[in-house]
């Protein structure tokens, strides 16, 4: 029923568009349990089912491929690409191990700085919470205190954190930082990045490796000399771990006219990327502006209902 649900879809879409459309989703973590920082990251397990799932439902196909066909027009019915956000050391340990165990391509679109350092600012934020006997953060990190006495205040104070941290410039933000880690303690932070070896592992393994940015920054929060040199630096130290050019380059955050622009597609394809991604709903269609592709990521926990919403959201031109 669900095969035939699905073809009902995707024909209904060929016949309003005259092509097949492509869908892009997107994963951060994969952790091997449940992490209650991170609500909406699933675990091997989920992700396990999940891969079997979409390779029996959907035709699944590296990024690069992907593109070419659909710039044919030549996009088989129910096309997929999977891919991955900023670099995290589980999606070598845990996601890439499920993908080659099921044949499955994917991208993964990864923040330098992390790499250099071993963790994102974001990073930073959760290790302090949970590292801090603090019961409060003053207002002079974001503008409001914040009460941290047990583990559920810690996990809110988290996510109100990001949800405001994320929209200051990366040198703004670092000031915002150095105040939470001067009131919460400094600690040794652990690393949770992908190191070289392994980015280059992925990249030898079949995988495709994309640009993310340096430092995971919003790029509408940055001068627009700071933002081709958040790519460049992005892209060029990429090219170097894997000694190969990268093609393609997913926008953070990466909502098309509120965390990027035109201004930041032309410095993207200057750059000789061949394609840049959003995280605007949607498929890819012949059509689609080549610098604001669309990924997404359905939130229905049942796999039929994930399956449906693909089709619907890919059935929609952005």
């Amino acid at each position: 029923m669900l095969d035939l649900l699905l073809s009902i879809i995707y024909w209904r879409s060929r016949i309003k568009f005259k092509e097949n459309p492509l869908a892009i989703i997107y994963f951060h973590h994969v952790f091997e349990h449940k992490n209650e920082y991170h609500p909406d990251d699933i675990t091997a397990l989920e992700f396990e089912k999940k891969i079997k799932f979409l390779k029996k439902h959907f035709n699944i196909l590296a990024l690069s491929e992907a593109m070419k066909l659909q710039k044919a027009k030549r996009l088989p019915p129910k096309a997929l690409v999977i891919s991955f956000d900023d670099g995290y050391q589980d999606n070598f340990t845990v996601a890439a191990p499920i993908l080659k165990k099921h044949n499955c391509p994917a991208t993964f679109f990864i923040s330098t700085s992390g790499v250099e350092e071993g963790y994102l600012w974001n990073d930073k934020v959760e290790q302090l919470l949970v590292s801090t006997a603090i019961s409060e953060i003053s207002a002079n990190v974001i503008d409001e205190s914040v009460v941290i006495n047990n583990k559920i205040e810690k996990i809110a104070a988290f996510q109100l954190l990001l949800s405001k941290l994320k929209f200051l410039s990366h040198e703004k933000r670092t000031q915002q930082l150095n105040k939470l880690a001067s009131e919460l303690g400094h600690v040794q932070f652990k690393r949770t990045m992908m190191t070289t070896d392994q980015i280059k592992k992925l990249h030898q393994d079949g995988f495709t490796i994309g640009a993310h940015t340096h430092n995971h920054t919003i790029l509408t929060t940055e001068k627009i000399d700071d933002c081709q040199q958040e790519l460049l630096t992005n892209k060029n130290s990429l090219e170097a771990i894997i000694s190969e050019k990268i093609e393609f380059v997913a926008f953070p955050n990466g909502l098309f006219k509120r965390d990027f622009t035109f201004e930041h597609c032309d410095i993207a394809k200057k750059m000789g990327f061949k394609a840049a991604f959003s995280t605007n709903d949607g498929g890819a269609f012949t059509s689609t502006n080549i610098y604001t592709v669309p990924r997404f990521m359905p939130y229905r926990k049942q796999l039929p209902l994930f399956a449906l919403s693909i089709a619907k959201i890919a059935g929609e031109h952005v």
